[in-house]
């Protein structure tokens, strides 16, 4: 428990500001050099509908997959420096499955 008080800074630091200003940066450098342009926005006018839903569910995934690599990668030093996991050990059993073993 007091270690997950103690690595709630750090998730945030890492797995929310950096891992999103990263991923956003590598998001729009990678779609600019493949296409030449600025990623659309929702507001873009001469952007057809699947650019500018394609180019959201793209960053999405970027940004979701960079912060869970930045607190993965937090974690696991915090363990090395302090000798305890801040989360849980292994995920809980899906609801319908706690139902079907009582």
């Amino acid at each position: 428990m007091i270690a997950r008080i103690l690595f709630l800074p750090i998730g945030i630091l890492l797995g929310t500001v950096l891992a999103r200003k990263v991923g956003a940066n590598a998001f729009e450098k990678g779609w600019a050099g493949s296409r030449g342009t600025l990623p659309p926005t929702a507001t873009t006018e001469r952007a057809t509908w699947p650019e500018v839903v394609g180019a959201a569910a793209l960053r999405g995934s970027i940004i979701a997959v960079t912060a869970a690599a930045f607190t993965r990668l937090g974690a696991s030093a915090f363990r090395y420096l302090f000798g305890y996991w801040p989360g849980e050990k292994s995920p809980a059993p899906a609801p319908q499955l706690r139902q079907r073993s009582e």
